[in-house]
């Protein structure tokens, strides 16, 4: 157990370590197949701050990364005719914060799949021309709108994707032109849209994975599918229902101390645990799932 103890302890300290702001990453990224910047995100890295793009095509893969807006400005996409500009963002957690997660505005484009949006201001604002499509997405907690559109000329293509707990409203209502945006979407309730909450595994502590109940699991774009088979959810971490690298119980691709530490919280706080925590399959979860885990990594 005091092995454990230790490496639980250096976990908290390695994570401490691995974080770099979302401008510094974007500033050294690559031009990659008809992308300005091709950035992939490391799903155990914190990304903080905002970040502005007002030229080219971008594209971020998260991984299930969370990009903490430390209370500051979010991500804003601008274009305009000399300077076209587009972000396709998919698998991303952005939180925190203050005016925004994520802004159109002039005639930028966006394809936002597979992310969640929680406890900022608004979720997602467009301005102006943009045209912006979202799918398999949760907007979750936010402190007035999940989604916010000013006039009537931006597009918004939204499906497949979850509101819950957004103070004000899910969605802003008292902009010109609201019917005729959302009239081919009919968000009530609309192509695959759900408001109900997303059973994120603890999200005060910053862990989005779903739990094995949750509404958002095979309830995405049902031409999408994740990587255990099955049809795509809805969020930045897609539920693998088939266990299928044992240990990995965040369902990263990966197993180390994370795991290890969710495991912990599931023994001895009886927090959420899916069919995947009991990596002995003894119908218990205990000690000896946590000590099988110890030994996969070792191993």
């Amino acid at each position: 157990m005091y092995y454990i103890k230790n490496i639980i302890t250096g976990y908290f300290a390695f994570s401490l370590v691995f974080s770099a702001t979302l401008q510094e990453i974007y500033d050294q990224a690559e031009p990659f197949n008809d992308y300005d910047k091709y950035i992939i995100l490391d799903s155990e890295t914190i990304y903080t701050g905002g970040l502005g793009i007002y030229e080219g095509d971008v594209f971020i893969n998260c991984q299930g990364a969370i990009i903490d807006l430390e209370g500051g400005s979010g991500i804003w996409v601008y274009a305009d005719e000399q300077y076209p500009s587009s972000l396709e963002m998919k698998y991303c957690t952005i939180i925190d914060g203050d005016y925004y997660g994520l802004s159109f505005g002039g005639s930028s484009n966006g394809n936002i799949i597979n992310c969640n949006f929680i406890n900022t201001n608004f979720g997602l604002k467009l301005f102006d021309e943009s045209n912006v499509y979202i799918s398999n997405s949760i907007f979750a907690l936010n402190n007035t709108y999940g989604i916010a559109i000013y006039t009537e000329h931006p597009v918004l293509e939204a499906s497949y994707s979850l509101f819950w707990e957004n103070q004000e409203a899910d969605c802003m209502e008292n902009c010109p032109g609201w019917g005729n945006i959302w009239t081919q979407l009919e968000l009530q309730p609309g192509i695959g849209v759900i408001y109900e909450n997303p059973q994120f595994i603890n999200e005060s502590d910053w862990n989005f994975n779903l739990n094995s109940t949750s509404s958002c699991i095979n309830n995405g774009n049902p031409d999408l599918f994740d990587t255990d088979g099955s049809i795509s959810d809805i969020g930045a971490i897609p539920f693998n229902q088939n266990c299928f690298l044992s240990g990995d119980l965040n369902n990263d691709g990966i197993i180390n101390v994370i795991d290890i530490v969710d495991l912990v919280n599931c023994v001895l706080f009886s927090e959420s645990c899916s069919i995947c925590f009991d990596v002995n399959e003894d119908n218990e979860y205990n000690i000896l799932d946590i000590l099988d885990i110890v030994n996969i990594i070792i191993n």
